[in-house]
């Protein structure tokens, strides 16, 4: 069995667009779907117990779970949902459950967040924190674009924002526009010339997965600047932009990084993160 895309839901508004995003990508991917709703637990003698069945938080939880559910499965009505009830902290909750995830999916910001914030502690608490793909939805284009944008930088030794753009971009049926964004070296070589070498740099990167996908169409786009502005200014016009994170570090700004972090801040549409997943056999 396939592991199951998971999302997270509170009853915000920005939680159900993330529910709409998730039930598209299992409909696409063959996948199926949970959706998980986290509620503090009573606690009586420092010991956490779950809610009784009259307990008011918990029907809520459950009514919040029931809306969801029926939403995605009027949305896709071929995708099998469930739900599932948890107690605990959010944000260690669903990086629990990203162990048995294809992907986790939540909204930008949920009821606990402040009006001038952009991303919700949530997003923050797993993108770039848990193995594979975290996507933080914003909101959905009105209009299909039919494009995925990835970050690639030739430098590093991994990429695993190329394995899921590439999937996400076979799946859509979409194209894929690589960014790389590159500083002026100290080179008496011009502009133009140093363009056009990291370009044929980042196209070197993308030949193993290009060879995977012959049918999606790739373009490579190269920015002299900083690579938060690239991707965002190549994102207004995309369906997703994904981005990697090393998953390197002990302090949480250093392990999310921080051109993920910007993109994640400033992009207008859906964001997906993804850390490598670390390989059992």
């Amino acid at each position: 069995m396939s592991e199951p895309i998971i999302v997270g839901v509170d009853g915000s508004r920005a939680a159900l667009a993330a529910v709409l995003w998730a039930a598209d990508d299992a409909a696409r991917r063959g996948c199926d779907l949970r959706i998980v709703h986290v509620v503090a637990p009573p606690v009586y003698g420092g010991q956490p117990y779950e809610r009784s069945l009259d307990d008011a938080a918990r029907q809520e939880s459950e009514r919040l779970l029931a809306e969801a559910a029926a939403l995605a499965a009027e949305y896709h009505a071929n995708v099998q949902v469930s739900t599932e009830l948890l107690y605990g902290n959010t944000t260690d909750i669903l990086r629990a459950q990203a162990v048995e995830a294809a992907t986790i999916v939540v909204g930008s910001r949920g009821l606990d967040g402040f009006a001038g914030l952009l991303l919700g502690s949530v997003g923050l608490g797993l993108a770039g924190h848990v193995a594979g793909p975290v996507v933080v939805v914003r909101g959905a284009p009105a209009i299909v674009q039919g494009e995925i944008v990835a970050g690639v930088n030739p430098d590093d030794a991994v990429h695993p924002a190329l394995d899921y753009a590439f999937e996400e971009a076979q799946a859509r049926g979409a194209r894929l526009q690589v960014v790389h964004a590159w500083d002026m070296p100290s080179s008496r070589a011009g502009p133009e010339i140093i363009a056009q070498a990291q370009q044929e740099r980042a196209r070197s990167v993308l030949t193993p997965w290009t060879k995977r996908h012959p049918g999606v169409v790739v373009t490579v786009s190269v920015f002299r600047g900083n690579p938060i502005a690239a991707l965002c200014e190549a994102s207004a016009r995309a369906d997703l932009v994904v981005v990697g994170s090393r998953g390197r570090g002990v302090i949480r700004s250093a392990v999310l990084g921080s051109v993920s972090h910007g993109v994640l801040h400033y992009a207008p549409c859906p964001v997906a993160v993804v850390r490598p997943r670390v390989r059992t056999d």
